[in-house]
């Protein structure tokens, strides 16, 4: 059975411009959005919110909305590059997220656990230790 949740934060109320699923994590992907925010979802740790979220800044300290337009994962490195409308690339380091190497079947049950999750009745205490961030 495919159960949908509808989320009603202001997390989706601008378009999802792209979205890439890591290389290395099965249960990890990045998205962008239409109001320049960069999300990284992980959803071993939470399935129906980022856990992270994050806005470039402008100089006078606020949120910079020019729209993102498309995510990458490095295959090789800890970062996320991300392009905008203005045809400019921002990189950024990503920390918190980094796993160790597991294997395929590793990789394979912490999907189907993401999967399984049911957070309508785990308690949703809030997000996991460590918790991850950008730069």
């Amino acid at each position: 059975m495919l159960v949908c949740h509808q989320i009603s934060d202001q997390a989706l109320k601008a378009q999802v411009n792209d979205i890439e699923w890591s290389p290395n994590t099965s249960s990890c992907f990045a998205s962008v959005t239409n109001d320049g925010r960069v999300e990284i979802w992980d959803l071993y740790i939470d399935n129906l919110g980022p856990v992270v979220t994050y806005f470039d800044k402008n100089e006078d300290g606020t949120d910079n909305n020019t729209p993102k337009t498309i995510v990458r994962f490095s295959a090789t490195s800890p970062v996320i590059l991300t392009g905008n409308l203005n045809g400019e690339v921002d990189v950024y380091r990503t920390k918190g997220l980094e796993h160790v190497q597991v294997s395929d079947l590793d990789q394979q049950n912490r999907l189907m656990h993401a999967i399984k999750k049911d957070d309508f009745v785990q308690d949703k205490g809030g997000k996991a230790e460590g918790g991850a961030d950008v730069e």
